[in-house]
């Protein structure tokens, strides 16, 4: 499996194209993995990449108004975001499932912070609309296939 992800640069997508392209990857997952969405519709700090990482693993990154997704395998992930002073979240992944993330990013005092939370996937794609576009992650020579993106294992209990 492929360990390293290629951040292509951001597809740019007008604001009201932004749900039928989150709709195109709301199809079906390989098997065994479940989807994980982190969506930054705030343009605040826009020039500071804010990577997420899946149990330590470099999962993606959003700069400015924009979202990605990764797969993750079936059980236990702790993802973070840089600079998250509420700490991690927790999931215990189900395979065929999506779960998203709102990856707040706020600016205080000249620092940056992100914090992420659980939304549910109404609130997600009303949050994906406001995106300006989405960061493509993919792995090379794969052009953004989902099903050729490296899984993000779960942590062995």
């Amino acid at each position: 499996m492929v360990s390293a992800l290629a951040f292509v640069s951001a597809t740019a997508c007008a604001p009201h194209a932004a749900r039928s392209v989150a709709n195109g990857e709301l199809g079906p997952l390989p098997p065994d993995t479940a989807q994980v969405c982190v969506v930054r519709p705030s343009a605040t700090a826009s020039a500071r990449a804010m990577p997420v990482r899946d149990n330590g693993r470099l999962v993606g990154a959003t700069r400015g108004a924009t979202y990605f997704c990764y797969l993750a395998a079936r059980g236990l992930h702790q993802i973070t975001s840089d600079d998250d002073d509420t700490g991690p979240q927790f999931l215990r992944a189900e395979a065929g499932r999506r779960y998203w993330l709102h990856q707040d990013v706020v600016e205080l005092g000249g620092d940056v912070h992100a914090h992420l939370d659980w939304i549910e996937e109404p609130a997600a794609l009303e949050m994906v609309d406001a995106c300006e576009a989405r960061v493509r992650v993919a792995v090379p020579g794969h052009d953004d296939n989902p099903s050729a993106l490296p899984i993000a294992p779960a942590k062995r209990m």
